[in-house]
């Protein structure tokens, strides 16, 4: 899996939460321009997580650490 899976991942998740988040902050009645920062902040920082954890674990892989049992 290449760089640019993993962007796309990142953008996938970067624009899915941002904007739940920024319509959730709507609906609290924030202001446009605050929600919107508050969205790009933790929208960003929930992908960054989201993304990292998915590369980490295909790193690992750990499928390939089990043993398959011997076949009959």
């Amino acid at each position: 899996m290449g760089t640019r899976y993993w962007l796309k991942r990142f953008v996938l998740a970067l624009s899915g939460s941002g904007a739940l988040l920024f319509f959730v902050e709507l609906a609290k009645g924030h202001e446009p321009l605050e929600a919107l920062r508050f969205a790009a902040l933790w929208g960003a920082t929930f992908a960054g997580v989201f993304t990292l954890v998915g590369y980490l674990r295909f790193r690992r892989n750990p499928a390939c650490l089990l043993r398959r049992p011997p076949e009959a």
